[in-house]
């Protein structure tokens, strides 16, 4: 009997705090994490033929708000305190030609695989936004679209709270250049190529949920 009962609360306690998890609607993460470098190609620049944001660590925000046990919405601001250099194509060497900030601010959706009762919870997302370069070099204080995608993973200590692990392709529109495209019958064009600053993100952050 002891142990029926013992049984029958446990299973309660299980049940209440599992309805409670799903009944908290809102996640805020801040985190910590490292970006890869990225480059894209200047006209008109000398010797110079490309222009590269340099690796370094990043830090920053998720907020989401729970709009089905699974869908959730997301904003993202990650802000990359870096440098950027310039590519000599004669002597193939990059060389550090000043400092920036870039700040990405990113709204967009996420998708969890698994149900809130569950501590362990992988996940995609995806997000369009902006990038804002604050830099004393090319292009100073430029915003320029952006977008996202990636996933991760979840896990919760406790209901209201845990960690996040989280890797995000997040590419940012640099310029336009024109390029030449050849067909299978050899047959060449010249057309305007969209530049992206592509880059990856990873980072690990605590989750608070309520």
């Amino acid at each position: 009997m002891k142990f029926r009962f013992a049984a029958v609360i446990f299973v309660a306690a299980f049940l209440s705090q599992a309805a409670h998890a799903q009944n908290m609607k809102w996640e805020v993460t801040p985190f910590v994490g490292y970006e890869t470098s990225g480059s894209f190609p200047v006209q008109n620049s000398g010797i110079v033929d490309r222009i590269r944001a340099d690796s370094d660590v990043t830090y920053g925000l998720f907020a989401d708000r729970s709009m089905t046990d699974n869908f959730q919405f997301e904003f993202m601001w990650n802000r990359n305190p870096t440098s950027f250099s310039e590519h000599d194509f004669i002597s193939d060497t990059y060389t550090k030609a000043f400092d920036s900030t870039i700040d990405q601010y990113s709204f967009g959706i996420l998708y969890h695989f698994r149900t809130p009762e569950k501590k362990l919870r992988p996940y995609i997302a995806a997000g369009v936004g902006f990038t804002h370069d604050g830099n004393s070099g090319l292009n100073a204080n430029e915003t320029n679209f952006s977008y996202s995608v990636g996933g991760g993973v979840k896990y919760f200590v406790r209901p209201h709270f845990g960690v996040r692990g989280d890797v995000r392709f997040d590419p940012t529109y640099a310029n336009t250049s024109p390029q030449t495209f050849c067909d299978a019958f050899g047959d060449c064009f010249t057309a305007n190529q969209r530049n992206y600053l592509d880059r990856v993100n990873f980072t690990i952050g605590a989750i608070i949920r309520f």
